[in-house]
């Protein structure tokens, strides 16, 4: 609340603070002024916590998040994805409580529920996430400063320990050998890639050969999961499977993303492959680059890793292969 201090033979601080609000302060000739300015200072702010209280109370999550779904999510990178997870949050239950009236305890329960249901951990934090964003948001940008957000009271899901499957003996192989017996040459493109640069998934299907430079053995992506471009470059490998393909100034693949997964599911159940994900060559990728003698940034620089902790995660030497080094 307000204090009124002496600074001075004659002047007088007048200092408001109230929760929630940034602390302001004035200095004043006479105790009068001061005071004077003060009283109006906190009517002001308690007027404006009386209103965003009614905001709050009037505001349903639904309501909520359809304005955060045409206001904020557009601008995300993962704006398709979010736009479904906003559609599920509108379609339950708790989506009917006003804004104020939403308690940890109440997504507690609905991440006990989505668990029971199969969901894994980290689609239930994404969820999540998405919720408390939407809070934040609202205290920020839309005027609720009397929010509290109900997800930083709760326990958020324990995550999994990262994935560490990496090709056996005899796997990449098999893979390449069906490709080319059934004329795949898409996703022979795609494995390739996959195990001599690092690169997701989503940057191969983007790539366009107006950014693929076989004279330099570079490829310049543009668009990344991280939104940053970087510079890859192409081993021996790469660089001679894309000097075989036919170019034009088209993509590099004309398959949807999903098309390419569910074309290695299948070459994976062809192979007898078990327990192999597409995702799971960039872990592969990366280790053999490690096993090759780059460092850590020398890595994460064709990766494009941003952390040292996530390299760790993708990152699965193998013990025998250090053996040699080990003297």
């Amino acid at each position: 609340m307000a204090q009124i201090r002496r600074r001075g033979p004659s002047q007088y601080q007048a200092r408001v603070r109230i929760k929630g609000y940034p602390e302001v302060s004035k200095t004043f000739p006479t105790r009068q002024d001061a005071v004077a300015w003060a009283s109006v200072r906190e009517r002001k702010v308690l007027q404006g916590l009386s209103q965003a209280m009614q905001l709050a109370d009037a505001l349903t999550l639904n309501e909520a998040l359809e304005r955060y779904r045409q206001e904020v999510t557009p601008s995300k990178k993962g704006h398709a994805q979010e736009t479904v997870r906003v559609r599920r949050w509108q379609k339950h239950a708790l989506a009917g409580l006003p804004l104020s009236q939403l308690r940890g305890a109440d997504l507690a329960e609905y991440r006990d529920d989505r668990a029971q249901e199969g969901v894994g951990a980290n689609t239930i934090r994404l969820e999540l996430a998405l919720i408390s964003h939407l809070y934040e948001v609202a205290r920020k940008d839309w005027g609720l400063e009397t929010l509290n957000n109900p997800v930083k009271v709760m326990r958020k899901p324990k995550l999994p320990r990262g994935r560490d499957r990496r090709l056996l003996p005899g796997e990449e192989e098999k893979l390449l050998s069906f490709c080319r017996t059934s004329a795949n040459t898409v996703l022979e493109t795609v494995i390739v890639l996959a195990l001599e640069t690092a690169m997701r998934r989503g940057e191969i299907v983007g790539l366009v050969w107006e950014n693929i430079n076989l004279d330099t053995r570079l490829v310049y992506l543009n668009d990344t999961k991280n939104g940053e471009s970087r510079v890859v470059p192409l081993s021996r490998r790469a660089h001679a499977l894309l000097n075989l393909l036919e170019r034009d100034r088209g993509r590099l693949i004309n398959l949807h993303p999903d098309n390419v997964t569910q074309a290695f599911i299948h070459a994976c159940k062809a192979c007898a492959i078990q327990g192999l994900r597409l995702h799971d060559l960039r872990h592969e990728a990366t280790s053999r680059l490690f096993e090759k003698g780059f460092n850590m940034m020398e890595v994460a620089t064709i990766t494009g890793h941003k952390s040292l902790s996530m390299l760790k995660r993708y990152t699965h030497l193998k013990p025998a292969d250090l053996l040699s080094r080990l003297g």
